[in-house]
């Protein structure tokens, strides 16, 4: 999805959301946002995906507030979340196999999508049996299922690649990952950031919910970008995109870039998401958010 005149705004509040956050320094703020409106100004053609202009704002931010892992608390209580969080799962999915497992997991992998604390602000201000019975709520309902296609394509699959979204969330993609990975025949390989971006889930954040456990193999997808850039990927992502029967991508931001480029692949792409903005929610028929798992 290329940008859109909407997204302006929206990447404006993002910038200013953030900065509360961040710091309570005016003159910084001051100093970010001219820099930021600058940059938007020179790229107000919005010919590119919406991931491209909110990455390089954030940029902005971590270079002119000098900081490197932006959110580090919010990041660390995410993932404590998840963790809490798919150590229940586990034991709802102990007595159920086959297609009922498989979705179950992957409604609630979207519904922990929802652990966004730079759009929602859940993952970190709620208790765990609040956020427990939120995310049930979230997963009940899925607006846009092609599910019962993706379990078929993924039972022929036998390379999967697996594209991480934010922090937290990345706890119960784990065990999707697992259900996905069957006995050991299909080999899922995980991606997520090199550098920390918002709340996108980097090797850090992998390593600290032991994504390796379950996959196949981790990798970095690339630098400090909100979600895949096709600019900026690995030698790594490249070789597993040419090599993956499926790609299963998270997030909103995952869905801009993979439905711009997906005729540029082999294999289909599956995108799992909670939608986070009116704009999107539109191209599915939808005006307000609501839970995606779709084969674009």
């Amino acid at each position: 999805m290329i940008a859109k005149i909407e997204c302006i705004p929206c990447i404006i509040d993002d910038i200013r959301g953030a900065l509360e956050l961040l710091t309570d320094d005016e003159e910084l703020k001051r100093r970010v946002m001219k820099k930021s409106l600058e940059y938007m100004a020179e790229n107000a053609d919005l010919g590119k995906e919406p991931s491209i202009y909110i990455t390089e704002v954030h940029r902005i931010i971590k270079r002119v507030c000098k900081i490197e892992l932006p959110f580090a608390q919010r990041r660390e209580m995410c993932n404590q979340m998840g963790l809490q969080l798919a150590q229940r799962l586990r034991k709802t999915i102990s007595g159920i196999g086959g297609y009922e497992r498989f979705s179950l997991l992957a409604r609630w992998s979207i519904a922990a999508n929802s652990l966004d604390f730079r759009t929602v602000g859940t993952g970190y201000d709620f208790d765990l049996d609040e956020l427990e019975k939120e995310m049930n709520a979230i997963a009940d309902i899925l607006d846009v299922s092609h599910l019962p296609q993706i379990y078929e394509m993924i039972k022929s699959a036998e390379k999967v690649l697996f594209i991480h979204d934010n922090v937290g969330e990345i706890a119960i993609d784990k065990l999707l990952i697992e259900d996905i990975k069957g006995n050991g025949d299909t080999r899922v390989v995980a991606a997520v950031r090199g550098g920390p971006i918002t709340s996108d889930a980097t090797i850090d954040d992998a390593q600290q919910v032991k994504l390796h456990e379950s996959a196949s193999e981790v990798i970095i997808a690339g630098p400090d970008t909100l979600g895949i850039s096709f600019d900026e990927m690995s030698e790594d992502l490249i070789y597993e995109l040419s090599q993956a029967d499926i790609v299963i991508v998270k997030g909103q931001a995952n869905y801009y870039v993979f439905s711009e480029h997906k005729n540029q692949l082999r294999c289909p792409v599956v995108s799992l998401f909670r939608t986070k903005c009116p704009v999107v929610s539109n191209i599915f028929g939808h005006p307000e958010n609501i839970s995606i798992a779709a084969v674009l």
